[in-house]
This record gives C-alpha cells, structure tokens and sequence, in this order.
C-alpha cells in the first residue's frame, strides 16, 4: 500500500512505502593492508544473511576502529587483524571493545598473517574473541562461513538479550497497568506499551512499528478506544472506517480475519476466553512468531488488567449507588423518626387529654349508681353499669396506647421498689377474678415466693394481661396461674428449655434468683404460623379473634417490653385447639 504524505510545500507529494527498509547488519574490517580491504569486500559484496545484506566498515589502524566503534555501537562482527600500527594493536582493540566499551554481543574475528606474533591458543584462552583464522587460509568460501556463522551467532544472542528486555519491560510495565484509570487511559496505555515493545533494542528487534489501533465491543457497539501513528485522530482518518469493520467481523464472529494490508496484524484482546477486542499494528512484516509471543505476553497482561480495571469501575459504580441508596435511607429513617416521634407524642398527648374527662365519666357513674341506690331507682343500675364498664374498657385501651408511645419513644420508666409476691399474687388474683367467670381459675405458690425488687405496677399489668387474655380466649375450661421461685435451680433449665425464646438473650444472665409466672389455659391455642409474631404490636391470633374477642392487640407487646426492661422475658408455647402457656421469667433482685 502507497501513502501519499505531504510535505511544508503544499504542491508537492511524497510518495513512500508502509513496508519498512531492514537495516543492514554492520560489519568492522580492521586491517592495515589495503588489498584485504579490496579481497574482503569483493568477497562479501553479494552476501545476505536473514534478508539482510552487509554494511562494510573499514579502519587502517586500531586507533581508526576505536573512533568507528564509539560512533556506531550497533556493529555485528568484527574482523581485526594483530598487528597493524603496534605488534599488538588487534589484542589491545579487542581488549577496548570487551572491557572499555562493554560490548559483549559483537562477534570478534581475529584475521593474522602472522600466527607466531599471536599464538592462538595463547589468544583464544587470554582474550574474549569467537574466532581466530590465518589470512592464508581465509579463503572466499571459507570468510562466507565464518562470516555467516559469526552473524548467526550474533543474530541469536540480540534476539535472547531483546528478549530479556522485553520480558523485563512486561514486568516493568504491568504494576502501572493495574493503576486504577479511566478506560480511555487505560487503552492509551496498553497501545503506547506494545508499540514500545515492538521498537525495543538498540535495533528495533521485532520492527519500525508506530502506527495502531485497539478496538473494543461494549454491547454489541464496537468503540475505537486509542490511536497511534497515523492513527493518532482516529476520527479524521478515512481508513479507520474500514479496519473497523475488519476488527467487527473478529469481534462479533468470534474468529480471526486477514487484516486490510499487507504487513498489518490484528491481536485478539481476550478475558475468559471471550473476545473482547482487537489491537490493530501496521508495518509488522519482520515479526516472527517469537515476536508474536512476545507481544501476546503483553496483550494478556493488559487483559488481565482490564479485567481487574473493569471489575473496579463496576464496583466504583455500585459503591457509589449504595451510598446513594444509603443517604437516601438514612433520610427516609430520619423521616420515618420525626414521623414516629410526632405519632408517639400525639398519642402521649392525646392520652393524657382523654384520661382526665373518662376518669370523669367513671367517677360520675359510680356516684350516680350510689344515688340510685339512696332514691331507689334501681332500674337505672344496669345501664350506669353498663357506662362504667364502656368507660374503664376505654380507659384500658388509652393506657396501653400511652404505654407503647413511651414504649416506641424510648421514654419507658421503671419505678423500683421491693414487695411482697405473695401480696403481688393476691391482688392480682383479686382484680382477674370477676373477668374468669364461666372458667376454673386455679392459682398455685410452689414454695416460699418472697420479696422481689422490681416495678411492682408493671409487673402486676403483664399479670394481668395474661390473665385477662386467657380468660378471653377460653370458654368453660381452666386457667391455671403457677407462680415459682428458683435459686440457681436445675429446675430453671427444665423451665426455659420449655420456652420459644433463648434465655441466652435476657439482660441479666448471671442472675441465679428467679421468678418464674405461668399461665396456661385450655382456650383456642395459637396457630404455628402466628406464634413467631405473637409479641408483634396489633397482633393477636388472627383477625378473626380480634373481631371475635375484640383488643388492641398491645397487651403481649407492652407484657414483653417490660419484662425486657426489667431484665427478664416472656415467652409461649401452644397447641393450637388446646390451649396455651404463656411464661414470664423475671429476676428476683434487679442488679
């Protein structure tokens, strides 16, 4: 392919080639006879070695091949002669060029017609040279081997030193490639490094390589990520279209294809054995497969990196929405707060607004029954009755609504005291009763019960709203209230190994005195499926038992949060037909 380039003067063109010119591989002929000059240059006039011909150097003296190889140091083989301006100038060249100049792949010929000046086992053991011949003997067919032998050995220790260098240069290079980046850097890079490589050594080792593209699919959309070279504005150039759409076909058929032009090579850029894109290079006519491979090393180290580069955006990305999500959360928590706060002092609010005008109408009820006692007018009785029940049902209700809003307010108070339980008892037993009509209410003390220290009120109010729930949810059966007390008793492992919950969760674990109240009725039990939530606020057996029995559905929530605020809990089994059993387990001495 020809490209037409323009020059400062817009009316003149230059044309060119992409196929690059290989240099010629360097020769030094150092002699101070100028007919070997003639004879070595007319026998190597038509010599080619690896499609590259020679490049002959000459120097007269050692002294002129010094200066020659200070000012080119790409110099393949050298053929130098002993004695030239000194018996020893050849020795004391390859000296300079092994110790001095530090040139250890260029391949040193000595060419003597004085063996005897220069023995050569003396020299060859004493001096770093690859060859020693007689110029007698150093005849046209023999200088084409020796001269091919020298530039083969030449040719492989560049390649195993260009080598070395890019190895190096892939291990150099991956660490940068693992820096977090945008895609559009990233690519940048992965391009500027392998055209890097290709133009590795003192010779450019793989080839002149400057112009090329990486091409990648992003949802079936094929992006031009980076451009070098010619390629630098990718947007501008006219043939980018077309090697687009090469690059496509070996994306999106998965298979390689012939590139546009000769001499061009596309590199598949694959993850998980899933092409992911291509890397377009022109002027890669000198790459052998060893070449290749080496610049495959690199490709699959961008890969690599890609992947990781990939999976680092994708986690920036989701990061950055649950941060999102959490800020908005964290919001919509505060909302539901303030809402929850506002709610809870409402109800407090309105609580205490309508307890002052019931305990009015409970008070006047009650006086009105005592008047109608005194004028006779007993027929009224039922219906004042019937009004003071109303009246205190709804005081209950407002109670338990003042109660949950501390409750949910954080603003629960414990007021402290010792009692006795076997009066706790009695006085609750006293209250329930006259709710137990039509059941057997059955109390049972094991042992001696003693003083507790705790919120005597709230413990009565979980009592008694385990009783009165069982006696709602019974009809003509039993209730029976069993009240223990354990001291670090076997007897409270047996107990809790009863209970639904976990007595690892109590607050006081290490309390070894406990009391233990248990009320199991022979009612409706409580379905499996409603058990876990029981303790739920508004919660009862189903809605058909609150329609039925009627509640707030506080009552086991309220029971729960105190026992929990006075370390204890509660806890319930059932067998739904038969009955249940609820247990508060609470600590006799609160530390």
């Amino acid at each position: 392919m020809k490209l037409i380039r323009k020059t400062k003067d817009k009316n003149k063109t230059v044309t060119g080639s992409t196929k690059p010119q290989r240099p010629a591989w360097k020769i030094l002929i150092v002699d101070d006879e100028a007919d070997i000059h003639a004879m070595t240059r007319l026998a190597l006039e038509h010599f080619e070695f690896a499609g590259k011909k020679l490049e002959l150097l000459q120097a007269m003296s050692g002294i002129e091949a010094r200066e020659i190889l200070r000012a080119e140091p790409e110099i393949a083989v050298a053929l130098i002669d002993v004695v030239m301006e000194t018996d020893e100038a050849g020795l004391q060249l390859v000296d300079f060029i092994r110790n001095e100049l530090k040139y250890s792949m260029i391949r040193l010929i000595i060419r003597t017609g004085q063996p005897g000046m220069a023995p050569e086992k003396e020299v060859i053991e004493r001096y770093d040279v690859d060859d020693y011949k007689d110029k007698t003997d150093l005849t046209i067919e023999k200088l084409y081997t020796t001269m091919r032998l020298a530039l083969k050995s030449y040719r492989d220790l560049l390649i195993l030193n260009t080598n070395r260098q890019a190895l190096t240069k892939i291990l150099d290079a991956a660490p940068e490639l693992y820096h977090p980046k945008s895609i559009k850097q990233f690519f940048d890079g992965v391009l500027n490094q392998i055209i890097g490589l290709c133009n590795l050594g003192e010779t450019g080792f793989i080839s002149a390589i400057s112009s090329g593209l990486v091409v990648t699919t992003n949802d079936d959309q094929i992006v031009v990520q980076a451009g070098t070279g010619r390629f630098v504005n990718p947007d501008t150039n006219s043939e980018v279209e077309k090697i687009i759409k090469t690059c496509s076909k070996s994306i999106l058929e998965k298979k390689p294809h012939e590139p546009l032009h000769s001499g061009a090579i596309l590199i598949p850029l694959t993850v998980h054995n899933n092409l992911r894109g291509c890397i377009y290079l022109e002027d890669s006519q000198s790459l052998n497969e060893a070449d290749k491979n080496l610049i495959n090393i690199m490709v699959n180290q961008c890969a690599s990196a890609l992947e990781n580069l990939q999976l680092y955006h994708e986690l920036k990305r989701a990061n950055h929405e649950t941060s999102q999500m959490l800020a908005l959360s964290e919001q919509a928590s505060k909302m539901a707060n303030a809402a929850n706060r506002a709610k809870s002092t409402f109800l407090a609010n309105m609580s205490h607004e309508l307890r002052t005008p019931l305990n009015a109408i409970i008070g006047y009820s009650d006086l009105i029954q005592e008047d109608a006692v005194d004028y006779g007018c007993e027929g009224l009785l039922p219906d004042l009755e019937k009004i003071q029940v109303a009246g205190k049902q709804l005081l209950n209700i407002i109670s338990d609504i003042l109660d949950i809003s501390k409750i949910e307010a954080d603003k629960l108070e414990l007021h402290l005291s010792e009692f006795s339980v076997k009066h706790l008892i009695e006085e609750v037993t006293t209250t329930i009763q006259p709710l137990v009509t039509g059941n057997q209410l059955n109390v049972e003390c094991s042992g001696e019960l003693g003083i507790m220290y705790a919120d005597n009120q709230k413990v009565k109010q979980i009592l008694l709203n385990l009783l009165s729930n069982a006696a709602k949810f019974t009809q003509q059966g039993t209730i029976d209230f069993i009240i223990t007390r354990h001291i670090n008793s076997p007897a409270v492992k047996e107990l809790d190994n009863q209970n639904t919950l976990d007595s690892s969760s109590l607050t006081h674990p290490n309390s070894s005195d406990w009391l233990y109240f248990q009320v199991a009725d022979s009612g409706v039990g409580i379905a499996p499926d409603k058990l876990k939530g029981i303790f739920d606020p508004f919660i009862q057996g189903d809605d058909s038992t609150t329609r039925q029995f009627g509640g707030t559905g506080l009552g086991l929530t309220i029971s729960r949060h105190f026992c929990q605020a006075m370390g204890g809990e509660i806890s319930v089994s059932s067998t739904f037909g038969k009955g249940a059993t609820f247990t508060v387990k609470l600590p006799a001495n609160r530390h």
